[in-house]
């Protein structure tokens, strides 16, 4: 926007890329955004008047488009437990680099992951339509032989599970425990 006159409502609009000035009148721009300031950037249409003259119809101010954060980011953010997913992995890399793991390890943990999340899903099925239910006895076991990773993403997508107190403190329990395990067998044993 340039010569914005606001007692008389009017002004004129320099294109980006070069041409004529568009003739700009304070009823083109759309309701909303009748805060006019000089050196904003404008979109409009172009229209000619009986006269031939350029103007500019359709105004409306160009807004900066700023990202948005990303799923994952936004993923954590709502659900820091998440975050003991990669803290879990940084220490596996940890004990890996320290001390020979076996490969056995990881597959242990991806397929039990894998169950763990079927199952949590398979179980949210259920309760939403009202029946056989999978034991919640079965999910931690699933989950104490290293498939919390699994489940703890399964409670976030499905938001299931994330209630129940003692089945939440029970849940915990049996991801410390599982690290623990894990720590020990692959220092101690060398497994």
């Amino acid at each position: 926007m340039s010569g914005w006159n606001e007692a008389r409502g009017f002004g004129f609009l320099k294109p980006v890329g070069g041409g004529p000035d568009a003739f700009a009148h304070i009823r083109a721009f759309a309701k909303d955004d009748r805060h006019i300031e000089e050196g904003h950037l404008y979109s409009y249409t172009e229209e000619t008047d009986k006269t031939g003259r350029l103007r500019a119809a359709d105004i409306r101010p160009v807004r900066a488009i700023i990202p948005g954060p990303s799923f994952l980011w936004k993923l954590l953010t709502r659900s820091p437990r998440l975050l003991v997913i990669p803290a879990f992995l940084f220490i596996a890399v940890a004990v890996a680099m320290s001390t020979e793991v076996s490969t056995a390890w990881f597959i242990v943990y991806g397929v039990a992951s894998l169950a763990c999340f079927i199952g949590y899903a398979l179980d949210k099925r259920a309760a939403e339509h009202n029946q056989w239910r999978v034991s919640e006895t079965i999910l931690l076991m699933v989950g104490l032989v290293g498939g919390w990773p699994g489940a703890i993403i399964a409670q976030e997508l499905f938001r299931h599970k994330t209630k129940k107190p003692a089945f939440r403190t029970l849940f915990w329990m049996s991801v410390a425990i599982n690290m623990a395990a894990f720590v020990q067998m692959a220092v101690f044993t060398g497994a």
